[in-house]
Parts: structure tokens; C-alpha cells; sequence
């Protein structure tokens, strides 16, 4: 007897979702002539102007869907919009969300200690700054950190990703090539895979545990460097850390009217679209909406 394949829309969904906004970049990015050629004298300036979008793209799909979503849970999105962003963060920087979520967890457990992997306190600032990506590959080794992966929940196209994490670059550099031809291709293709290591697991990590002010009392030394606007645009609200490390379970890390976290600005968007539902968003008016918290190793973040 014959039998059916079934497959689930759960891992088409995000796939579609991805397909699309790949589409629409594309055609955007083409009409705008912002896609770089070999015979452009201005291709240099196109290339950092697209190594900027890509920045903040790839951070933002890190902040909004590892981090925000499934770490603190302090937001639910569509599952398309969060599978095109783990589809995106798997082409460009090779990481799953069973590794960043549970490095991330034990980094909160373990906030500039010894056993902190991302703690410039600890391990000095050039350390972290240059070499922190090293630090989050061998952390995800330790044996807590192997405990937290094993409980935490993967669909079917999470669980590819984490298993195939090399074929995202692959293919990656392959668009890149085609899209862009071989020279540019490779010279992007080798910055994208930078972004993460100095902007995300480096720069945040480094900068926002080192320089900055306080606005909440902590046990550990996170900073706010939200004034550096640019960057912080760029970075997707995440140098507000000190706002996050108090009340890791608000999505939202604007704390004071002068700070700007772009990344609930496009949360709140989804959400009066109804793409995205916020969990815990911390306000002034109501301090207890997310209280800080010490994470227990033994579960997964609340």
C-alpha cells in the first residue's frame, strides 16, 4: 500500500514569507540602481551602503526573533515573519536559535562573573570586542549550556537550521555571486559574515557591559549607550542594555523619552497589524510589568 506525504505548511510558511521579501529587496534595491557592478566607479559606496542595510537588518532579525521572541518571550510573532528572519540570520551568520538561545539564557544566569562567556568586566574589552564570537562557540559547548539547548522547542524548519548550519553561508555567497558577480560577491559576502561577530556578539557585549550610564540598579555592569543613535538605529535599540538586563522580559528597551528602540517601533507595527502580540512591555507607570530576575539554568527564559 502506497503511502501520502504529508508536509507540513509550518516549514512552507516561513519559507514563502522569506521568498517574498527577497523578492521585493531585490527589486527594490534594482530599480533604486543600488546593487553594485564592476563597472561602477561609485560601486565602493554601494557596497557600504548595503553592508549598513544588511547590518541592520541582520541584527534587527536577531533582536526581534532570538532574542526578543524567543529568549525573553516577551513577544509572539507570525510564524512567517519570524521564519523569514531565522532563514535570513541562518544565511548570514550560521547561528540557530537552539545555540543563541541558550548562550544567551546562561550569559543572563552568569552577567559579567566568571562563567559570563560575553563579560568585558571579566575578560577585558578587546577580548570581547574582537574575539567574542570565539567565546560563543565555546560556550555553547559547556555542559549547562548543552542542558538549556536539550529543552528548548524546535519546528521542523528550526531543527534543519540547526542541523545544517553551514549551508546557509553556502548559499549565501552563491546569491551573492550570481547577484553581484564574483568579486563583489565574495568582498559582501565576507562583511555580512562580519556583522554578527563585530556588531551583535562583539559590540554589544563589549561596549554596553564597559561605557554608558545606568538607569536602573543592577548586579552586573550593563550599560545604556542608546545616545549613540546611528549606531544604536543600526543595532536595533540594543545598546539600551541596561534597560534590558532590569527588565529582560520587556520587548520594548526605551526606558526614558530621550532613548529610541527602533525594534518596538517595528514590533508595535506588527502588532497594529496584527502580526506580532506583546507580551511584557515595561513602562514607567507600571515598573512591575518585568521585574529583574536571575534565570533559573534549569529552565528556559521568562
Amino acid at each position: 500500500m502506497q503511502k501520502t506525504l504529508k508536509i507540513s505548511w509550518t516549514i512552507f510558511e516561513p519559507l514563502f514569507g522569506f521568498l517574498i521579501m527577497a523578492v521585493l529587496i531585490e527589486i527594490g534595491l534594482g530599480r533604486a540602481g543600488l546593487w553594485p557592478t564592476a563597472l561602477e566607479t561609485d560601486a565602493p559606496l554601494k557596497i557600504l551602503g548595503l553592508l549598513v542595510l544588511m547590518t541592520h537588518i541582520t541584527i534587527t532579525a536577531m533582536s526581534l526573533s532570538f532574542h526578543r521572541m524567543h529568549t525573553h518571550q516577551g513577544v509572539k510573532m507570525h510564524p512567517a515573519i519570524d521564519g523569514a528572519m531565522q532563514i535570513w540570520l541562518w544565511l548570514t551568520t550560521s547561528m540557530s536559535k537552539r545555540d543563541w538561545v541558550s548562550v544567551h539564557i546562561y550569559h543572563h544566569a552568569h552577567s559579567d562573573t566568571d562563567l559570563d562567556p560575553h563579560s568585558p568586566k571579566m575578560k577585558g574589552l578587546g577580548r570581547i570586542f574582537f574575539l567574542g564570537v570565539y567565546d560563543y562557540v565555546i560556550a555553547k559547548s559547556h555542559p549547562d549550556v548543552v542542558k538549556l539547548r536539550k529543552k528548548i522547542p524546535e519546528n521542523r524548519l528550526e531543527k534543519f537550521i540547526a542541523d545544517n548550519l553551514l549551508l546557509g553561508p553556502i548559499l549565501m555567497v552563491v546569491v551573492y555571486s550570481i547577484l553581484l558577480g564574483p568579486r563583489f560577491g565574495a568582498l559582501l559576502s565576507v562583511l555580512t559574515f562580519a556583522i554578527s561577530p563585530l556588531f551583535a556578539v562583539g559590540g554589544v557585549n563589549a561596549l554596553a557591559h564597559y561605557i554608558g550610564y545606568k538607569n536602573h540598579v543592577t548586579t552586573d555592569n550593563s550599560r545604556n549607550l542608546g545616545f549613540l543613535v546611528p549606531l544604536n538605529w543600526m543595532i536595533c535599540g540594543e545598546l539600551d542594555h541596561n534597560n534590558h538586563h532590569a527588565h529582560p522580559k520587556s520587548c520594548s528597551f526605551q526606558h526614558r523619552w530621550y532613548e529610541f528602540d527602533i525594534g518596538y517601533f517595528y514590533l508595535r507595527t506588527m502588532a497594529k497589524m496584527g502580526l506580532a502580540d506583546l507580551k511584557f512591555v515595561y513602562t514607567p507607570k507600571k515598573k512591575n510589568v518585568a521585574s529583574p530576575v536571575v534565570l533559573n539554568l534549569n529552565e528556559q527564559a521568562s
